[in-house]
């Protein structure tokens, strides 16, 4: 965490403006205050103001206390919650899980849901372009399994330098090759089609989005 110093006439005023300004949440803020502020001769004129120190969380860490809370709020006994960023992209795994069928769900259907939600609530965020989230190791031993198949026609790409489309996907399937390529400097992916199942291009970051499509078609 970060720490900032800010000066004022009152603390409440200071932890109001501090508090838009960086739009912290309840459970984010915390603050020292340094010096409280004291008044003049009968109290017509302040000779001291107020210093307030904050600790401002990361990105990560801000997700991962939102994420804690929600858990909590839920019901769910949990062991921690560690965060790793790769560029503007968090992986975010939930660990020491008591009931792990309740928060994965359904095909993991609980598990998307909850990452859905934090995408949405770190939007506004610019230091984070998406966050995965993961429950002992669930996400990566599934998404292991599915991209077994892929694997030997994604290493081609950069051999042979042309443009792979692969079949139709579901919205979950295709986030788990997207996130894999992600990884991969030399690779980039562009979805194409109609409906939830579309299809996924994977091609050499050397090539232009128009000269993949061509290949695509």
């Amino acid at each position: 965490m970060n720490t900032i110093d800010k000066s004022g006439l009152s603390v409440e005023d200071i932890i109001r403006d501090f508090r838009i300004e960086h739009n912290i949440r309840d459970h984010e803020l915390k603050y020292e205050i340094l010096k409280r502020p004291s008044k003049g001769f009968l109290g017509l004129f302040s000779n001291k103001l107020a210093l307030v120190r904050f600790q401002v969380p990361e990105s990560a860490d801000r997700v991962s206390m939102f994420t804690q809370t929600l858990l909590k709020k839920m019901g769910i006994s949990f062991g921690g919650v560690t965060t790793k960023m790769e560029g503007k992209t968090l992986y975010l795994t939930i660990e020491g899980i008591v009931e792990t069928g309740f928060i994965i769900g359904k095909n993991g259907a609980m598990l998307e849901t909850i990452q859905y939600l934090l995408n949405r609530v770190f939007e506004g965020d610019r230091k984070l372009d998406r966050i995965y989230l993961d429950a002992d190791g669930y996400r990566e031993r599934r998404e292991s399994q599915f991209l077994h198949k892929y694997l030997p026609q994604i290493n081609k790409i950069k051999s042979h330098g042309k443009a792979l489309t692969l079949e139709p996907m579901s919205p979950g399937e295709r986030r788990i090759i997207h996130r894999h390529i992600e990884r991969d400097k030399g690779l980039r992916t562009l979805t194409i089609g109609d409906g939830d199942n579309k299809r996924i291009v994977i091609f050499s970051s050397k090539l232009k989005e128009s000269e993949a499509l061509q290949q695509a078609q």
